[in-house]
């Protein structure tokens, strides 16, 4: 029930009755086993004031969804984490992609002090800024966390990317916005 969430070990140390250091143990053993995927902060060329912990994702989003006890499709559409599941599918398939392609896995998110977030950072030759969204409608709120790594002149609006639940490719104030279904 956390994938797409900081990775918190005392939290999950108090909800499972373990210690810390048995948490970051098993842990440890699912992402060595390709279980769990930690997804490491951008903080490179920014200020102090940047969140580094990782984020936690299921390599398999099938497995997920079946640890949180969806057993139909039907259920996702009004699952209370569907928005972390499409995000957790959408991040999976960037690093199957890296992998296919034996890339490195270049992959970070950005998240500060501030609460201003972005989904996914691929860096490469450029930076490239992924905000994952599972609505099927555009809301002009999805590029709110972009526009400050744009003031911070890290990044230009080309190379923001909104992927989104929705059918349509298109611009807005020079973001792209484009359906998942072409996503690489």
């Amino acid at each position: 029930g956390r994938i797409g969430q900081l990775l918190d070990y005392s939290s999950l140390a108090n909800d499972t009755g373990v210690s810390v250091n048995t948490v970051k143990g098993w842990l440890s053993v699912l992402e060595a086993s390709y279980v769990i995927y930690l997804l490491q902060p951008y903080y490179k060329n920014l200020n102090k004031r940047v969140i580094k912990s990782p984020k936690i994702y299921f390599t398999d989003t099938g497995l997920a969804a079946f640890l949180l006890n969806i057993s139909n499709p039907e259920q996702i559409s009004y699952h209370y984490l569907k928005g972390n599941l499409f995000e957790n599918f959408i991040i999976t398939e960037l690093l199957k992609d890296n992998y296919n392609n034996a890339a490195s896995a270049n992959l970070y998110f950005f998240r500060d002090s501030n609460g201003n977030e972005i989904d996914c950072i691929i860096e490469g030759a450029d930076l490239k800024a992924l905000e994952i969204k599972s609505s099927r409608t555009f809301s002009t709120n999805f590029t709110d966390g972009m526009k400050v790594l744009v003031r911070n002149s890290i990044l230009t609006p080309n190379d923001c990317f909104v992927i989104y639940g929705g059918e349509e490719d298109f611009t807005f104030k020079g973001f792209n916005v484009r359906s998942w279904r072409r996503l690489l």
